[in-house]
Protein backbone atom coordinates (compact mmCIF):
# COMPACT_ATOMS: atom_id res chain seq x y z
CA UNK A 1 0.00 0.00 0.00
CA UNK A 2 1.22 3.45 -0.88
CA UNK A 3 2.35 5.80 1.86
CA UNK A 4 -0.17 8.46 0.71
CA UNK A 5 -3.14 6.10 1.04
CA UNK A 6 -2.01 5.04 4.51
CA UNK A 7 -1.74 8.67 5.57
CA UNK A 8 -5.25 9.40 4.25
CA UNK A 9 -6.73 6.49 6.22
CA UNK A 10 -5.05 7.66 9.40
CA UNK A 11 -6.46 11.14 8.90
CA UNK A 12 -9.96 9.76 8.34
CA UNK A 13 -9.64 7.61 11.48
CA UNK A 14 -8.46 10.57 13.52
CA UNK A 15 -11.36 12.69 12.27
CA UNK A 16 -13.86 9.94 13.16
CA UNK A 17 -12.34 9.55 16.63
CA UNK A 18 -12.42 13.31 17.13
CA UNK A 19 -16.11 13.46 16.15
CA UNK A 20 -16.96 10.55 18.49
CA UNK A 21 -15.04 12.25 21.31
CA UNK A 22 -16.88 15.53 20.74
CA UNK A 23 -20.24 13.72 20.78
CA UNK A 24 -19.35 11.90 24.02
CA UNK A 25 -18.16 15.11 25.68
CA UNK A 26 -21.25 16.95 24.46
CA UNK A 27 -23.57 14.23 25.78
CA UNK A 28 -21.77 14.19 29.12
CA UNK A 29 -22.00 17.97 29.33
CA UNK A 30 -25.73 17.84 28.56
CA UNK A 31 -26.34 15.17 31.22
CA UNK A 32 -24.33 17.18 33.74
CA UNK A 33 -26.23 20.37 32.89
CA UNK A 34 -29.58 18.63 33.38
CA UNK A 35 -28.62 16.92 36.65
CA UNK A 36 -26.89 20.02 37.99
CA UNK A 37 -29.99 22.07 37.21
CA UNK A 38 -32.13 19.54 39.08
CA UNK A 39 -29.84 19.58 42.10
CA UNK A 40 -29.70 23.37 42.11
CA UNK A 41 -33.50 23.48 42.35
CA UNK A 42 -33.38 21.55 45.64
CA UNK A 43 -33.13 23.35 48.94
CA UNK A 44 -29.55 22.42 49.78
CA UNK A 45 -28.59 24.13 53.04
CA UNK A 46 -25.04 24.25 54.33
CA UNK A 47 -24.87 23.27 58.00
CA UNK A 48 -23.57 26.73 58.88
CA UNK A 49 -26.70 28.31 57.37
CA UNK A 50 -29.27 25.91 58.84
CA UNK A 51 -30.71 28.38 61.37
CA UNK A 52 -30.63 31.47 59.18
CA UNK A 53 -33.98 33.17 58.70
CA UNK A 54 -35.65 31.76 61.81
CA UNK A 55 -36.86 34.43 64.20
CA UNK A 56 -38.03 32.01 66.89
CA UNK A 57 -35.90 29.38 68.62
CA UNK A 58 -36.65 26.67 71.14
CA UNK A 59 -39.06 23.76 71.12
CA UNK A 60 -42.79 23.55 71.71
CA UNK A 61 -43.41 21.49 74.84
CA UNK A 62 -46.56 19.44 75.44
CA UNK A 63 -46.79 19.36 79.21
CA UNK A 64 -49.13 16.93 80.89
CA UNK A 65 -50.39 16.72 84.45
CA UNK A 66 -49.29 13.95 86.85
CA UNK A 67 -52.81 12.53 86.57
CA UNK A 68 -52.51 12.20 82.78
CA UNK A 69 -48.99 10.78 82.93
CA UNK A 70 -48.31 7.12 82.21
CA UNK A 71 -44.68 7.44 83.23
CA UNK A 72 -42.96 6.57 86.49
CA UNK A 73 -42.50 9.61 88.70
CA UNK A 74 -38.87 9.83 89.83
CA UNK A 75 -37.12 12.03 92.36
CA UNK A 76 -34.49 14.63 91.48
CA UNK A 77 -31.83 12.32 92.87
CA UNK A 78 -33.06 9.40 90.74
CA UNK A 79 -33.09 11.66 87.68
CA UNK A 80 -29.50 12.71 88.33
CA UNK A 81 -28.44 9.09 88.76
CA UNK A 82 -30.16 8.14 85.51
CA UNK A 83 -28.49 10.95 83.58
CA UNK A 84 -25.10 10.06 85.09
CA UNK A 85 -25.52 6.45 83.91
CA UNK A 86 -26.46 7.63 80.42
CA UNK A 87 -23.40 9.88 80.31
CA UNK A 88 -21.09 7.09 81.52
CA UNK A 89 -22.33 4.72 78.80
CA UNK A 90 -22.15 7.42 76.13
CA UNK A 91 -18.54 8.24 76.95
CA UNK A 92 -17.52 4.57 76.89
CA UNK A 93 -19.34 3.49 73.72
CA UNK A 94 -17.61 4.43 70.42
CA UNK A 95 -19.45 5.93 67.46
CA UNK A 96 -19.53 3.42 64.58
CA UNK A 97 -18.69 4.62 61.08
CA UNK A 98 -18.50 2.13 58.19
CA UNK A 99 -17.75 3.01 54.56
CA UNK A 100 -20.09 0.26 53.32
CA UNK A 101 -23.04 1.86 55.12
CA UNK A 102 -24.65 5.18 54.17
CA UNK A 103 -26.86 6.76 56.85
CA UNK A 104 -29.35 9.54 56.20
CA UNK A 105 -31.99 10.82 58.61
CA UNK A 106 -35.44 11.45 57.14
CA UNK A 107 -37.13 14.20 59.13
CA UNK A 108 -40.77 15.28 59.24
CA UNK A 109 -41.13 18.70 60.85
CA UNK A 110 -44.25 19.75 62.72
CA UNK A 111 -44.73 23.50 62.29
CA UNK A 112 -47.51 25.85 61.24
CA UNK A 113 -45.26 28.64 59.97
CA UNK A 114 -41.68 29.20 58.82
CA UNK A 115 -40.60 31.49 61.67
CA UNK A 116 -38.94 28.57 63.48
CA UNK A 117 -37.24 25.28 62.62
CA UNK A 118 -39.99 23.24 64.29
CA UNK A 119 -40.07 20.07 66.37
CA UNK A 120 -39.06 16.96 64.44
CA UNK A 121 -42.02 14.72 65.13
CA UNK A 122 -40.96 12.15 62.52
CA UNK A 123 -37.41 10.82 62.45
CA UNK A 124 -36.59 7.76 60.38
CA UNK A 125 -33.02 6.56 60.09
CA UNK A 126 -32.56 5.26 56.55
CA UNK A 127 -29.44 3.11 56.46
CA UNK A 128 -28.11 1.65 53.19
CA UNK A 129 -25.78 -1.31 53.68
CA UNK A 130 -24.13 -1.94 50.31
CA UNK A 131 -22.33 -5.07 51.56
CA UNK A 132 -25.45 -6.76 53.01
CA UNK A 133 -27.69 -5.32 50.27
CA UNK A 134 -30.07 -4.12 52.95
CA UNK A 135 -32.04 -0.96 53.62
CA UNK A 136 -32.93 -0.39 57.27
CA UNK A 137 -35.75 1.98 58.14
CA UNK A 138 -35.61 2.67 61.89
CA UNK A 139 -38.02 5.15 63.49
CA UNK A 140 -36.49 7.15 66.34
CA UNK A 141 -39.36 8.02 68.65
CA UNK A 142 -39.76 11.71 69.36
CA UNK A 143 -40.29 11.35 73.13
CA UNK A 144 -36.95 9.60 73.73
CA UNK A 145 -34.97 11.19 76.57
CA UNK A 146 -31.62 12.30 75.16
CA UNK A 147 -28.75 14.68 75.77
CA UNK A 148 -28.87 17.45 73.16
CA UNK A 149 -25.40 19.00 72.78
CA UNK A 150 -25.35 22.54 74.15
CA UNK A 151 -29.00 22.31 75.25
CA UNK A 152 -29.20 19.51 77.82
CA UNK A 153 -31.61 16.69 78.57
CA UNK A 154 -34.73 16.96 76.41
CA UNK A 155 -37.02 14.97 74.18
CA UNK A 156 -35.33 14.00 70.93
CA UNK A 157 -37.73 16.11 68.86
CA UNK A 158 -36.47 19.29 70.58
CA UNK A 159 -33.06 19.05 68.86
CA UNK A 160 -34.42 20.19 65.49
CA UNK A 161 -36.29 23.13 67.01
CA UNK A 162 -33.10 24.35 68.68
CA UNK A 163 -30.62 23.81 65.85
CA UNK A 164 -32.40 22.40 62.78
CA UNK A 165 -30.90 19.43 60.88
CA UNK A 166 -27.26 19.77 62.01
CA UNK A 167 -28.06 19.73 65.74
CA UNK A 168 -30.46 16.82 65.25
CA UNK A 169 -27.73 14.85 63.45
CA UNK A 170 -25.23 15.62 66.20
CA UNK A 171 -27.76 14.52 68.81
CA UNK A 172 -28.51 11.24 67.03
CA UNK A 173 -24.81 10.51 66.49
CA UNK A 174 -23.93 11.22 70.11
CA UNK A 175 -26.83 9.31 71.69
CA UNK A 176 -27.30 6.41 69.26
CA UNK A 177 -23.56 5.95 68.60
CA UNK A 178 -23.70 5.69 64.83
CA UNK A 179 -22.30 8.34 62.51
CA UNK A 180 -25.12 10.21 60.76
CA UNK A 181 -24.00 13.23 58.73
CA UNK A 182 -26.86 13.67 56.27
CA UNK A 183 -30.52 14.58 56.60
CA UNK A 184 -33.51 15.22 54.36
CA UNK A 185 -36.42 17.13 55.88
CA UNK A 186 -39.93 18.12 54.86
CA UNK A 187 -42.81 19.71 56.72
CA UNK A 188 -46.39 18.47 56.52
CA UNK A 189 -47.30 20.81 53.66
CA UNK A 190 -44.38 19.63 51.53
CA UNK A 191 -45.14 15.97 52.19
CA UNK A 192 -48.75 16.52 51.10
CA UNK A 193 -47.53 17.90 47.77
CA UNK A 194 -44.95 15.12 47.31
CA UNK A 195 -47.58 12.40 47.75
CA UNK A 196 -49.94 14.17 45.36
CA UNK A 197 -47.14 14.29 42.75
CA UNK A 198 -47.04 10.48 42.63
CA UNK A 199 -50.81 10.15 42.44
CA UNK A 200 -51.40 9.22 46.07
CA UNK A 201 -50.71 6.01 47.97
CA UNK A 202 -52.89 3.04 48.85
CA UNK A 203 -53.62 2.71 52.58
CA UNK A 204 -55.94 0.63 54.76
CA UNK A 205 -57.69 2.33 57.69
CA UNK A 206 -59.83 1.01 60.53
CA UNK A 207 -63.03 2.82 61.55
CA UNK A 208 -61.25 4.38 64.53
CA UNK A 209 -58.36 5.55 62.32
CA UNK A 210 -60.90 7.11 59.95
CA UNK A 211 -62.46 9.09 62.80
CA UNK A 212 -59.13 10.50 64.03
CA UNK A 213 -57.69 11.06 60.52
CA UNK A 214 -60.71 13.19 59.62
CA UNK A 215 -59.88 15.55 62.49
CA UNK A 216 -56.38 16.04 61.08
CA UNK A 217 -57.84 16.48 57.59
CA UNK A 218 -60.07 19.28 58.86
CA UNK A 219 -57.09 21.03 60.50
CA UNK A 220 -54.84 20.78 57.44
CA UNK A 221 -57.58 21.86 55.03
CA UNK A 222 -58.32 24.91 57.17
CA UNK A 223 -54.62 25.87 57.02
CA UNK A 224 -54.72 25.48 53.22
CA UNK A 225 -58.09 27.18 52.83
CA UNK A 226 -59.63 24.03 51.36
CA UNK A 227 -63.04 22.42 51.81
CA UNK A 228 -62.37 19.38 54.04
CA UNK A 229 -65.53 17.57 52.93
CA UNK A 230 -63.77 16.72 49.67
CA UNK A 231 -61.03 14.92 51.58
CA UNK A 232 -62.82 13.22 54.50
CA UNK A 233 -62.67 9.43 54.73
CA UNK A 234 -66.21 8.07 54.42
CA UNK A 235 -65.62 4.58 55.80
CA UNK A 236 -62.95 2.11 56.85
CA UNK A 237 -61.13 0.01 54.29
CA UNK A 238 -58.48 0.29 51.61
CA UNK A 239 -58.32 3.24 49.24
CA UNK A 240 -55.91 5.35 47.23
CA UNK A 241 -55.21 8.33 49.49
CA UNK A 242 -54.37 11.87 48.45
CA UNK A 243 -51.52 13.76 50.08
CA UNK A 244 -53.76 15.30 52.74
CA UNK A 245 -55.35 11.94 53.54
CA UNK A 246 -52.01 10.10 53.70
CA UNK A 247 -50.41 12.72 55.96
CA UNK A 248 -53.48 12.65 58.20
CA UNK A 249 -53.08 8.86 58.46
CA UNK A 250 -49.36 9.25 59.30
CA UNK A 251 -50.20 11.75 62.06
CA UNK A 252 -52.67 9.48 63.89
CA UNK A 253 -51.39 9.15 67.45
CA UNK A 254 -54.23 8.22 69.77
CA UNK A 255 -55.41 5.01 68.15
CA UNK A 256 -53.98 1.68 69.22
CA UNK A 257 -50.61 1.84 70.94
CA UNK A 258 -50.27 5.64 70.73
CA UNK A 259 -47.01 6.96 69.28
CA UNK A 260 -45.60 3.45 68.81
CA UNK A 261 -48.21 2.67 66.17
CA UNK A 262 -47.88 6.16 64.70
CA UNK A 263 -44.25 5.45 63.80
CA UNK A 264 -45.43 2.25 62.11
CA UNK A 265 -47.94 4.25 60.04
CA UNK A 266 -45.19 6.67 59.05
CA UNK A 267 -42.98 3.82 57.86
CA UNK A 268 -45.94 2.39 55.94
CA UNK A 269 -46.49 5.68 54.09
CA UNK A 270 -42.77 5.94 53.28
CA UNK A 271 -42.72 2.35 52.00
CA UNK A 272 -45.74 3.06 49.78
CA UNK A 273 -43.97 6.11 48.32
CA UNK A 274 -40.88 3.98 47.58
CA UNK A 275 -43.06 1.37 45.86
CA UNK A 276 -44.56 4.05 43.62
CA UNK A 277 -41.10 5.38 42.70
CA UNK A 278 -39.89 1.86 41.95
CA UNK A 279 -42.50 1.50 39.21
CA UNK A 280 -41.73 4.84 37.52
CA UNK A 281 -39.94 5.15 34.19
CA UNK A 282 -36.81 7.28 33.87
CA UNK A 283 -38.87 10.08 32.30
CA UNK A 284 -41.42 9.95 35.12
CA UNK A 285 -38.68 9.96 37.74
CA UNK A 286 -37.11 13.01 36.13
CA UNK A 287 -40.44 14.85 36.17
CA UNK A 288 -41.02 13.82 39.77
CA UNK A 289 -37.56 15.09 40.76
CA UNK A 290 -38.24 18.42 39.04
CA UNK A 291 -41.44 18.89 41.06
CA UNK A 292 -40.27 17.54 44.41
CA UNK A 293 -36.67 18.68 44.94
CA UNK A 294 -37.66 22.32 45.63
CA UNK A 295 -39.88 21.06 48.49
CA UNK A 296 -37.04 19.24 50.28
CA UNK A 297 -34.41 20.68 52.63
CA UNK A 298 -31.18 18.69 52.91
CA UNK A 299 -27.40 18.82 53.40
CA UNK A 300 -26.39 16.14 50.88
CA UNK A 301 -23.59 17.36 48.56
CA UNK A 302 -24.23 17.08 44.83
CA UNK A 303 -21.65 14.33 44.25
CA UNK A 304 -23.24 12.17 46.96
CA UNK A 305 -26.73 12.82 45.62
CA UNK A 306 -25.90 11.56 42.13
CA UNK A 307 -23.98 8.61 43.52
CA UNK A 308 -27.15 7.60 45.40
CA UNK A 309 -29.33 8.09 42.34
CA UNK A 310 -26.98 5.98 40.21
CA UNK A 311 -27.50 3.15 42.70
CA UNK A 312 -31.31 3.55 42.75
CA UNK A 313 -32.17 0.57 40.47
CA UNK A 314 -30.02 -1.70 42.63
CA UNK A 315 -31.30 -0.24 45.92
CA UNK A 316 -34.90 -1.03 44.99
CA UNK A 317 -33.90 -4.72 45.06
CA UNK A 318 -32.40 -4.59 48.56
CA UNK A 319 -33.99 -6.33 51.55
CA UNK A 320 -36.04 -3.86 53.61
CA UNK A 321 -35.85 -4.00 57.41
CA UNK A 322 -38.26 -1.87 59.48
CA UNK A 323 -38.20 -1.24 63.23
CA UNK A 324 -38.30 1.49 65.86
CA UNK A 325 -36.34 2.66 68.88
CA UNK A 326 -37.07 2.20 71.73
CA UNK A 327 -37.32 -1.50 70.98
CA UNK A 328 -40.02 -3.55 72.71
CA UNK A 329 -38.95 -4.64 76.18
CA UNK A 330 -35.85 -2.38 76.19
CA UNK A 331 -37.12 0.83 77.75
CA UNK A 332 -38.98 2.47 80.60
CA UNK A 333 -41.24 5.53 80.73
CA UNK A 334 -40.50 8.25 83.28
CA UNK A 335 -42.30 11.47 84.19
CA UNK A 336 -39.93 14.45 84.39
CA UNK A 337 -40.31 18.15 83.63
CA UNK A 338 -44.08 17.59 83.36
CA UNK A 339 -43.56 15.27 80.38
CA UNK A 340 -43.51 11.53 79.77
CA UNK A 341 -40.07 10.49 78.48
CA UNK A 342 -38.95 7.21 76.93
CA UNK A 343 -35.68 5.93 78.36
CA UNK A 344 -34.13 3.05 76.39
CA UNK A 345 -31.79 0.52 77.94
CA UNK A 346 -29.02 2.18 75.97
CA UNK A 347 -26.49 -0.66 76.18
CA UNK A 348 -28.88 -3.29 74.80
CA UNK A 349 -30.45 -0.83 72.35
CA UNK A 350 -27.20 0.33 70.77
CA UNK A 351 -25.93 -3.25 70.50
CA UNK A 352 -29.09 -4.29 68.63
CA UNK A 353 -29.06 -1.19 66.41
CA UNK A 354 -25.46 -1.70 65.35
CA UNK A 355 -26.07 -5.40 64.71
CA UNK A 356 -29.04 -4.48 62.47
CA UNK A 357 -27.24 -1.77 60.49
CA UNK A 358 -23.75 -3.17 60.23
Amino acid sequence: MKKGNMSKKKKVLLIVLAVVLVVIIGAAAAVYAITHSLYSSSNYTADSDAMKGYTNTGEEVDEISPEESQGEAITDEEQQQLEAQMKEFSEAEPVTNDGDVYNVLLVGVDRRDTSWAGNSDTMILMSLNYEKKQISMISLMRDTYVDIPGIGMRKLNAAHANGAGPLLLETVTQNYKIQVDRYVSVDFNSLIDIIDKIGGVELTLSSEEVRVANNYIKEMCNLRDLDPTSYFFIQEGTKNCSGIQAVAYARIRYVGNADYERTERQRTVLTKIMEKLKDMSVTELYGFAQDVLPLVTHNIPESEMWNLLSKAPELFQYTLVKDRIPYDGMYRVIYVNRQDMLVPDWEETIAKLKETLY
